[in-house]
This record gives structure tokens, C-alpha cells and sequence, in this order.
């Protein structure tokens, strides 16, 4: 008999309570930071509702209650149906490519071709999506790829989250490190009336940058799953959406013309959607309308009835409810600080702490600002007409090109997306990567990428960044 029982070993909570910890953190916030908003008004340059300078004011203190903090939970839900639907519907689309064996036949075929190059099929397909990001503004599109380059992952002989990070990390560095992202870039600088587009030779090579840093951390850990399986993050972590074939299994399927035709609909699927996303706006329906579509066109393809179509899908939908959920709950944390209305306090109180700064302090203090600000406000677009009004002003006053307060910006959402709950709970959710795991791997990164942002904002103010 022991005389005293073992100290019991600390665990990591739950996804659900960690995000429940910041959705009271939020609440609590509500009872300590005033009220307060700015007037908005609909720019015709940008299209979107702009925050007014100078016009910040103090308003009723209106801190969330108890009953109203649980009341979120649901409201966070709904307002975030747009995004939980679509990943129902990207997911059934691209796990039916799974279950009628096109992935897996496509995979073998991929193996058989790269040989004894096999290492460079991920990296690969890592700058694709930072591509995407970089250029399309492309990030939740992504979501319904995930299982597949997941599977591909595990194919190859890594693990589940090595796919994961090559979609999900890939694309949310091009996002941050873009070049002409329309959701950021462009509403950025339109904002602060800039050439569109300008300055993109320096955010090229600060694209170059961060992709070399994410590469190099991204096939650090590959190998190491690589030399030993018990090392992967997720080891023990079940992933019943993906594929389950071994990489000798994949390389014995016979490539058949059905699958071929299943993966040319999901390459056209692709092309058909981000042409649509480009040219004509195309957003959440009309991405989840293609999906709907083309998810029976493959069952029909692979001689599965409507039946047997509609039965897959009802299967593949259970093991996207933990996704579901959480997707909800961290949108709210956003219901709430909306709800207490001090947000636009935040921002007013930042920005006036910024004034009388050195001009490279000042813009290292806009990155932290703008990188704690996403915790606040997840979206890229929605950030930019929230702070960017504010941020003009102020880089003019400190004399710092505006160009450099767009990087600011641009670097401090892109990159904590990653980090911040309030937006990586959903990254979490989509790949089944619980939270701890996740920041095991993003969390150094991230501040790795802060550190490599900091010094390419202190180059762009010695190099005057700009011109304007």
C-alpha cells in the first residue's frame, strides 16, 4: 500500500473548455473595458461599411451577463452556419472521392510515379495552397481538402496532421505573406488609398521568407514522424473521415478509368470554384451548391445509387459534428465582445498609445496590435475596415509610409490564425487535431514567423518602405 497517492499527471482540456476558458475571459473583459463604438459609413471605393476617425465615443456600459454568456453559445452557432454547412458539404464531396477509392487508386498511382521522390509531394502541395492564399485570398475554401491531403499524409508514411499542416499551415502563410490577396491586400491599401497592388516586389520576398521558415518546420517534423511513428503529436489521436490504407496497398490498386474520371470532376470541381470565387464573388452557397452536386455526380459515376449516395453522406456528416461544434462555440467568443461592445474600444485606446512612438517602434507596436486584434476580430476583411481607418492616420502623424502600416496589418491577421483560438479552434475542428496537439506545432512556429515579421517590418521602415 503506498503511503501517498501519485500526484496526478497535468492533461491538456478538452477543445470544448478551452474555448469555453476565453469565451469567459471574454465576458469578464466585458465588466472591466468600457462600452464604446465609432461611427461607420459606406465608402464607395471599397464597398464596405468603414469605421470613422475622431468619432469614437463612449456609450452605455452594457457588460454580458451570465444567462447572455451561455445565450452565445447558440448564437455563436447560428452566425457561424455559413461556414458549418459549407465544411458538411466540401467534407461529404471530398470523403466520397475516399469511400468509392478514387483517392486511394490516385494516390498509388502518385506513388508509383514519384518513385524515390516522395519527400517532395507534400512540401509541393504546401506552396500550392500558400499559393492560393496568397494570391485568391483563398483560406476557408480549403477546408473540404483537408482529409484528403490528410490521407495523403498517412499514405506517404507520415502521420494525419502532417497533412494538415501542409494544408492548413500552407495556406494560412500565403494568406498572411501575400502579395495581392484581395481580402486584405487590396482592401488595405484601398483604404489608405494606394495604388492597388503596389509594393508587391517586397511582399514577394517576404512570401519567400516565410514559406523557407515554414518549409523548413513543416519537413523537421515530417521527418521525424517519418524515423519514428510514437513521435507524432497525434499518435494514439483517431481520424475515422480518412482513408486507412497502407502505402504498400495504395501502390497495388489498380488506377481505373472511373477513378480517373471521379478526380478530373475534382479538379474541375476546383478550377469551376475558384474561377467563380474570382470572377463573380461566388462565396459559401455557391461553393456548397457545386459540392452538392458534384458529391452525386461522383456516386453516380462510381454506379452508387442516389441511395447509396445520400446514405454515404448521412455517415461521413457524423464525424463532422465535432467540427460543427467547436466551429460554433468560437464564434462565440466574437458574440460576446460584440455583445458588450468593446471591440472599437480596444482599438481606440491601442491607437492612441501608438502616437509619439519612434517611427520603427510604432510600427512594431501596429503589428502587435494588429496581431492581438485578431484574436478580437477574425477576419481578415473584417479587421482591415475595422483598424486600417485608424492605422492611416496614425502612420501619416508618426510619418511612416502607409505601406508599412498595410504590412503590419497584414502579417499580424494572417499569422495568428494559426494561434488564436477564436480562429484556430475552426483549423482544429476541420482536421480532428485536438487544440493541444495543434499548438505543439503551431504555437513555436508562430512565434518563430512573429519574430521573422518584426524584422521585415524593421527593414521595410529603414528601407522607407513605399514610396507613399
Amino acid at each position: 500500500m503506498e503511503g501517498k497517492s501519485a500526484k496526478k499527471k497535468f492533461t491538456m482540456p478538452n477543445t470544448f473548455v478551452v474555448i469555453s476558458i476565453f469565451i469567459m475571459i471574454a465576458t469578464v473583459l466585458t465588466w472591466i473595458i468600457p462600452s464604446g463604438t465609432f461611427d461607420r459609413a459606406f465608402d464607395e471605393a471599397t464597398g464596405r461599411t468603414l469605421v470613422v476617425p475622431g468619432t469614437f465615443k463612449l456609450v452605455t456600459h452594457t457588460p454580458v451577463s451570465l444567462p447572455q454568456m451561455v445565450m452565445s453559445i447558440y448564437d455563436g452557432m447560428v452566425d457561424a452556419a455559413n461556414i458549418v454547412f459549407f465544411t458538411f458539404f466540401s467534407y461529404g464531396f471530398m470523403v466520397m472521392l475516399i469511400r468509392v477509392g478514387a483517392f486511394d487508386a490516385g494516390v498509388g498511382a502518385l506513388i508509383r510515379r514519384l518513385k524515390d521522390k516522395k519527400q517532395f509531394a507534400m512540401p509541393l502541395i504546401a506552396i500550392i495552397f500558400s499559393l492560393m492564399g496568397a494570391s485568391f485570398g483563398i483560406y476557408e475554401e480549403s477546408y473540404g481538402f483537408v482529409p484528403v491531403v490528410m490521407s495523403m499524409g498517412v499514405a506517404l508514411g507520415y502521420d494525419p496532421f502532417y497533412g494538415a499542416i501542409a494544408v492548413l499551415g500552407g495556406i494560412a502563410t500565403g494568406y498572411a505573406a501575400a502579395s495581392i490577396n484581395p481580402y486584405t491586400v487590396a482592401i488595405a491599401q484601398t483604404i489608405g488609398e494606394l495604388p492597388l497592388f503596389s509594393g508587391m516586389g517586397f511582399r514577394w520576398l517576404c512570401y519567400v521568407c516565410f514559406m523557407t521558415l515554414f518549409l523548413s518546420c513543416m519537413c523537421r517534423y515530417g521527418r521525424m514522424v517519418k524515423a519514428d511513428p510514437k513521435k507524432s503529436y497525434v499518435y494514439g489521436v483517431e481520424f475515422p473521415f480518412l482513408s486507412s490504407s497502407t502505402q504498400d496497398e495504395l501502390v497495388s490498386k489498380e488506377f481505373t478509368t472511373r477513378h480517373k474520371i471521379s478526380l478530373l470532376i475534382c479538379l474541375g470541381t476546383v478550377i469551376a470554384f475558384a474561377f467563380g470565387a474570382i470572377r463573380y464573388g461566388w462565396y459559401f452557397s455557391e461553393l456548397s451548391a457545386i459540392f452538392i452536386v458534384m458529391m452525386f455526380v461522383v456516386g453516380l459515376v462510381n454506379k452508387q445509387s442516389i441511395n447509396e449516395t445520400c446514405d454515404a453522406f448521412v455517415d461521413i456528416s457524423k464525424n463532422i459534428l465535432f467540427a460543427a461544434f467547436v466551429i460554433g462555440l468560437s464564434r462565440a467568443i466574437l458574440i460576446v465582445l460584440q455583445k458588450g461592445q468593446i471591440i472599437d474600444t480596444i482599438c481606440f485606446y491601442f491607437s492612441n498609445g501608438l502616437a509619439g512612438m519612434s517611427k520603427t517602434v510604432a510600427a512594431e507596436a501596429m503589428f502587435g496590435f494588429q496581431t492581438l486584434l485578431n484574436l478580437f476580430i477574425p477576419s481578415g476583411s473584417g479587421q482591415a475596415v475595422t483598424s486600417m481607418p485608424l492605422m492611416i492616420p496614425l502612420s501619416d502623424l508618426l510619418k511612416i509610409n502607409r505601406q508599412i502600416a498595410v504590412l503590419a496589418f497584414q502579417f499580424g491577421d494572417g499569422f495568428s490564425n494559426i494561434f488564436w483560438p477564436t480562429a484556430c479552434a475552426v483549423l482544429c475542428a476541420i482536421s480532428g487535431v485536438p487544440i493541444n496537439k495543434w499548438w505543439k506545432f503551431f504555437a513555436p512556429y508562430c512565434l518563430f514567423a512573429t519574430v521573422l515579421g518584426a524584422a521585415l517590418i524593421a527593414a521595410a521602415v529603414s528601407i522607407n518602405y513605399g514610396p507613399f
